[in-house]
């Protein structure tokens, strides 16, 4: 395996834990030392989707213009409840993913992973207080995590200022890729109505980016709080993370 590929398995791990000690990351990965620096050089310095905790933990930060750890709080804070997948899925998705979890553990599935964000969301929000950060944001996700779920997706990560979902697993559809694009264009037109909102009442200005790629995973476990665990096959996270990211902006309105 070159380095590349080990980056992309690290940063799909890192994707998924959103903390991960540099220990475990060796013990995972049977990483020396000098493969462990290069990784991180790369992921904090080269790509900027991590920060270094205190030299003992790395922290998935999803590219320079998410919320760092010195922002002001969101609602969709990783320490708070309601980033659990249960919270916020709807009961009849709900019924369906813990009916079939059981046959989905182990499998190899053909998904397509779906990245939603607000473009620039530190600069959008530096100037508010939390309140009024949270309160500029979380109708923003909501919207994004409805578009998913229209089309029988999963929000299996909520990450601030936006969303990760998958669709083709945990609940099974032939058509994922399809499914994935009717709800990016989804997240477009209902971000477009509320950008409208925000400029008249605030003055700002939303712009979202969305980034779409298929590809096969492993499902390790699917938890009661309906989160799943599991292992991209090659660059299938990755490159969809990587998408979001380089992709022009789109203005809502």
């Amino acid at each position: 395996m070159d380095f590349y590929d080990m980056l992309g398995q690290v940063m799909d791990l890192l994707q998924r834990r959103g903390r991960v000690t540099y220990r475990a990351l060796k013990r995972q990965f049977d990483l020396d030392d000098a493969f462990l620096d290069d990784l991180k050089e790369e992921l904090i310095y080269g790509q900027q989707l991590a920060v270094d905790e205190d030299g003992r933990v790395l922290v998935w930060t999803g590219g320079a213009d998410r919320a760092s750890a010195s922002s002001p709080p969101v609602a969709f804070s990783p320490a708070t409840e309601q980033h659990v997948p249960l919270s916020y899925t709807p009961p009849h998705l709900t019924e369906k993913i813990l009916a079939s979890r059981h046959s989905l553990e182990g499998e190899r599935k053909q998904v397509t992973v779906l990245f939603a964000d607000i473009k620039d969301s530190t600069e959008l929000i530096k100037d508010l207080d939390p309140e009024a950060a949270q309160q500029l944001l979380d109708p923003a996700i909501h919207r994004m995590m409805d578009a998913v779920h229209r089309y029988e997706g999963t929000v299996n990560q909520v990450l601030g200022d936006g969303i990760m979902a998958l669709f083709g697993a945990p609940i099974a559809h032939e058509d994922h890729a399809l499914r994935a694009c009717y709800a990016a264009l989804a997240i477009q037109g209902a971000m477009r109505e509320y950008t409208d909102e925000v400029r008249r009442a605030q003055g700002l200005e939303l712009r979202i980016r969305v980034g779409l790629n298929s590809g096969e995973v492993v499902v390790r476990t699917i938890g009661n709080d309906l989160h799943m665990d599991y292992s991209a096959v090659g660059q299938t996270t990755h490159l969809a993370a990587r998408m979001e990211q380089l992709a022009t902006r789109a203005a809502s309105g």
